[in-house]
């Protein structure tokens, strides 16, 4: 059997303004590809399918065209899809009953019955090869809320209680599970969130707390688990060498700082219980690039940008750009002479980040002990200056400030 493992897909993306469509179709036509050639049986996206609560009708047709060319293309083919914290789960939920009948398995919340049991037709999903037949089981859970798991007054620390509420809905399914494997069927378990050990991106993903922790725990899996597929984290990576617990990580950078991922899928295979397990690597689309590598004087700068070649592939392709400047202290026009240096290369102007040489004074804020909630906002802005430059606040610069607190304070919002 063959599983290949992705997620966070992020579709309806942006990245600082820029749409992010075309990547994104070049990703599934490939994936599509890979779904045909590896002879894959199951397809499963483990969360953040959408970028947002509420995504483009043009991002739910990408999703549902890449679906039916690839059940068309692939006759047996399953796909799984649960739930991440960026995805609603009413949304994910509600084509469920339909799709579930083409081998399609959406899984946007936990659901439970009446009496409280858990609902596991819809979290216990059997794994079939596009002959049909079942080789293992999946645990199909989302990205977990409140509103999934049953939180036990009489633990008080909050952090135990939602552990343990994870831990018991896991070893709950487990269980269940338990009673329909046959002993040479594989057993995997999916899941969306920061699992403890695993290293995240720096501006990337939302920083998730779940129930107040920042990380889970391994030991919240049920051991007889043969693979855990999570999402995320968009680093694709193995939590502890000695476990079968991975991170596919996104398929495409969802963050400047992504720019040295391999971005990748992966490729899981079972004889029986016996793992193989295999990246496949997805090829960059835009590349990002950084100018300088490290902060430089803004002169030397910008005679970098001038030296680039310009960009000559199709226009969808063109490179995103980072521009990295160190300065003294502020400087009028940044953005309008980098945009001059690099009208004619054909690139993306995506972020331009400063750094500022810093001194070694103390603010008077940091001398006085006083709290942020004893100052006004002005006192709170001239200060963030003094830290952020080591100088005095020009008063020019004060009052359009408070010019533009002025229009905030008298606005309805």
């Amino acid at each position: 059997m063959k599983i290949l493992h992705s997620a966070d897909w992020h579709l309806g993306h942006q990245l600082h303004g820029y749409a992010r469509h075309y990547e994104h179709q070049q990703f599934l036509d490939w994936l599509l590809l890979q779904i045909d050639t590896q002879l894959v049986d199951v397809l499963v996206i483990c969360g953040d399918v959408f970028d947002t609560a509420n995504p483009s009708a043009a991002s739910w047709e990408q999703l549902y065209s890449f679906l039916a060319k690839a059940a068309t293309r692939n006759p047996g083919l399953q796909v799984i899809v649960t739930a991440g914290n960026h995805d609603s789960p009413s949304k994910l939920n509600a084509p469920s009953s339909l799709i579930s009948h083409f081998d399609l398995h959406f899984v946007g919340s936990v659901v439970r019955h009446e009496n409280g049991e858990l609902d596991n037709e819809r979290l216990l999903i059997p794994l079939k090869t596009r002959d049909g037949q079942i080789q293992g089981w999946c645990i199909a859970a989302p990205f977990l809320r409140s509103s999934d798991l049953q939180l036990d007054p009489r633990i008080e620390d909050s952090s135990k209680r939602w552990q343990n509420a994870i831990q018991s809905l896991y070893a709950e399914l487990g269980e269940a599970v338990d009673k329909r494997l046959e002993p040479e069927h594989c057993l995997i378990a999916l899941g969306h969130g920061h699992v403890s050990g695993g290293q995240i991106s720096e501006l990337s993903e939302r920083h998730v707390m779940i129930g107040g922790q920042h990380a889970l725990p391994t030991t919240i899996f049920p051991e007889r688990c043969d693979y855990v597929a999570l999402g995320h984290l968009h680093l694709a990576q193995q939590i502890k060498s000695d476990t079968a617990i991975f991170y596919s990580g996104s398929p495409i950078p969802l963050s400047i700082s992504e720019r040295n991922y391999k971005h990748q899928i992966k490729l899981v295979e079972f004889e029986e219980r016996q793992l193989k397990l295999e990246p496949i690597y997805v090829p960059r689309v835009c590349d990002l690039l950084r100018v300088p590598k490290t902060a430089s004087d803004f002169d030397s700068v910008l005679q970098a940008l001038r030296d680039l070649e310009p960009f000559t592939g199709v226009e969808q392709a063109k490179p995103y750009l980072e521009v990295v400047i160190k300065l003294d202290k502020p400087q009028a026009q940044i953005r309008e002479r980098v945009l001059e240096a690099i009208q004619d290369k054909n690139l993306r102007l995506a972020k331009i980040s400063i750094e500022y040489s810093q001194g070694q004074q103390d603010t008077q804020f940091a001398k006085s002990g006083q709290k942020l909630s004893q100052l006004c906002a002005t006192e709170v802005f001239e200060l963030c200056y003094q830290q952020q430059y080591q100088d005095q606040l020009d008063p020019k610069l004060m009052a359009a400030f408070q010019d533009v607190l002025t229009q905030v304070e008298q606005s309805d919002l």
